[in-house]
C-alpha cells in the first residue's frame, strides 16, 4: 500500500471513529441514528460538485472542530451551573414575575399527558439540544460542504453558547413545574437527583430557552436547504422540540419566544461572520474563489427573498 492510500484509509477511519464518538457522547439509541438517516435522505440535491478525497481532509477538520466541544460540554456546563450558583448574585429574579402572566406556565398544552406520550415528548426534549444540531452537521457532511459546516456549527454551539451566558448569569429563572411545586415529568426516565442542591443543577437558566433556541436556530438554517425532505423532518423535529420544552412544565412560554428571538439573532451573525470569511478568502485567492463568493451571494439573495 502506497503511502497516500495509507494516509487516505487512516482518514476514513478517523472520520468513523469521530462519528462514533458523537453517538456515544449520549449514548444515542436507534431512534437517534434513525432521525440522522432520514435526514440523509435526497441529500444529493444539497451535494457540492467535489471529490470526497479533496473534501475529506478539510470535511473531518470540521467534523472534529464541533464534536471536542460537544465532548467536553457536559463537565463544561456543569461547572459553570456550579459556579453560578456558589458565586453568582443574579440581578434579576424572574420566578414570581413570570408565573404572575396568565397564560406563561403553557397550561393549555398539559390537557392531554398520558404516559406513553410523555416519555415520547421526553425522549424529543432530552435528546432534540443536541441532535437537532447535531443532524444538521453530520448531514452537511455528507453533502462535501465544509462551508456549510462551519455556517450550522457558528450558528449553534460556537457562537450559542458563549452568547447566552450572559442572560444566564443575570437573570434567575427557574423551570415551570419547580416553581409550582409541581413532579419533575422527566424523572425518572432522563433526568436523576437525589437531594435539593442537585436539582439546583438542572433547573436554572430559563431565559431564554437554549433548547428553543438551538432548535429554532436549525430549523432557519435548514429551511434553506433544497431538500424537500430534509425541510420536512427538521421542521418537524425542531418544532416538537420547542413544543415540548412547554408541554413538559419546563420552559416558560416568554423564554421560549426569547429563544426564538436569541436564535434568530445567531444566525444573523453566523451569516455575517461566514459572509466575512469568504469574502476574505475571495481577496486572497481572487480566481479559485470566484465561484465560492457567487454562491454565497446567491445564497444570501435567497434568504432575503
Amino acid at each position: 500500500m502506497t503511502k497516500q492510500k495509507w494516509l487516505w484509509a487512516l482518514l476514513i477511519v478517523a472520520t468513523g471513529l469521530v462519528l462514533y464518538g458523537i453517538i456515544s457522547v449520549q449514548n444515542w439509541g436507534l431512534g437517534c441514528v434513525v432521525l440522522i438517516l432520514l435526514t440523509l435522505y435526497g441529500i444529493k440535491k444539497d451535494q457540492a460538485d467535489i471529490s470526497w478525497q479533496k473534501f475529506l481532509p478539510f470535511g473531518f477538520l470540521a467534523l472534529l472542530f464541533p464534536f471536542v466541544m460537544y465532548n467536553y460540554a457536559g463537565s463544561f456546563w456543569h461547572n459553570v451551573v456550579a459556579w453560578q450558583t456558589d458565586s453568582v448574585h443574579h440581578y434579576f429574579q424572574w420566578n414570581d414575575l413570570f408565573a404572575s402572566i396568565p397564560f406563561n406556565d403553557a397550561s393549555f398544552l398539559w390537557f392531554y399527558q398520558p404516559e406513553w406520550l410523555v416519555k415520547l415528548i421526553g425522549w424529543v426534549y432530552w435528546y432534540g439540544f443536541t441532535l437537532s444540531f447535531w443532524a444538521c452537521i453530520i448531514r452537511s457532511f455528507f453533502t462535501k460542504d465544509v462551508k456549510k459546516m462551519l455556517h450550522y456549527a457558528f450558528a449553534g454551539f460556537v457562537l450559542q453558547v458563549p452568547l447566552i451566558l450572559p442572560f444566564y448569569n443575570t437573570v434567575l429563572l427557574q423551570e415551570v413545574w419547580y416553581v409550582y411545586g409541581l413532579p419533575d415529568m422527566l424523572d425518572p426516565w432522563y433526568r436523576h437527583y437525589t437531594s435539593e442542591a442537585e436539582a439546583l443543577n438542572w433547573v436554572q437558566n430559563c431565559f431564554p430557552s437554549m433548547h428553543t433556541s438551538m432548535a429554532f436556530a436549525m430549523l432557519l438554517m435548514a429551511m434553506r436547504e433544497k431538500s424537500r425532505s430534509f425541510r420536512w423532518t427538521m421542521g418537524t423535529y425542531c418544532t416538537l422540540i420547542i413544543l415540548s420544552t412547554m408541554y413538559l412544565k419546563i420552559h416558560w412560554v416568554i423564554d421560549v419566544l426569547a429563544g426564538m428571538l436569541f436564535a434568530y439573532a445567531i444566525v444573523k451573525l453566523a451569516d455575517l461572520i461566514m459572509n466575512k470569511v469568504v469574502s476574505r478568502i475571495a481577496a486572497r485567492f481572487p480566481l479559485s474563489s470566484r465561484k465560492v463568493v457567487a454562491e454565497v451571494a446567491s445564497s444570501s439573495e435567497q434568504d432575503r427573498q
